[in-house]
C-alpha cells in the first residue's frame, strides 16, 4: 500500500496537505464518523455505490488521521469529525484533585474534631477558627499564584 502524505483540515474545512504535522492514530469511533460522512456523500449523489463501497474500505483500513483525511481529499463538506490534536482526550485528562484542595480538606477534617476537643476541654473556642483561617489562608495564596488573578 503507498504511503500517502499527511491531510488535514483548514478553517474552511478543505483538506490541505502539509509535511510537518504530525499524524496521529484514529480508531473506531474516528472511522464511524467517516463513514457517517460517506453516505452523506451517497445521499448528495456525489458518490456512486461502488466509489462509496471502495471509499468506506479504505477509511476501515485506515490508521493515521491523514489516511483518514485523504479519502475526502476530493469531496467538499461533511468529512468526519476527528478530535482536535492539541487537546487530549476527555478520558485521558487529569480526574485527581489539586493538592491543595486536598490540603484545605484535611485540614478542615482533622483540625476541626481536635479545634472542638480543645473547646471542650480547655474552654480554647478560639481554636476552631484556626483549621478555618488556614484553609481560607491556603485558598487565597493559590488564587494569587494563578495568572491572570
Amino acid at each position: 500500500m503507498a504511503r500517502l502524505s499527511p491531510v488535514s483540515a483548514s478553517d474552511d474545512g478543505e483538506p490541505e496537505v502539509s509535511g510537518s504535522a504530525p499524524d496521529f492514530l484514529v480508531g473506531t469511533p474516528e472511522r464511524d464518523s467517516a463513514q457517517e460522512a460517506l453516505e452523506e456523500h451517497l445521499v448528495a449523489k456525489r458518490l456512486d455505490p461502488s466509489e462509496y463501497e471502495r471509499r468506506v474500505e479504505a477509511s476501515k483500513l485506515a490508521r493515521t488521521r491523514s489516511e483518514l483525511l485523504q479519502i475526502f481529499a476530493d469531496l467538499p463538506l461533511p468529512h468526519p469529525s476527528l478530535p482536535s490534536a492539541a487537546a487530549p482526550p476527555a478520558d485521558e485528562a487529569d480526574e485527581s484533585p489539586p493538592p491543595l484542595a486536598v490540603a484545605g480538606c484535611l485540614t478542615l477534617a482533622l483540625g476541626l474534631p481536635v479545634a472542638v476537643v480543645l473547646g471542650f476541654a480547655y474552654g480554647a473556642w478560639w481554636a476552631l477558627a484556626v483549621p478555618v483561617v488556614a484553609t481560607v489562608a491556603m485558598a487565597y495564596g493559590e488564587h494569587l499564584r494563578k495568572p491572570g488573578a
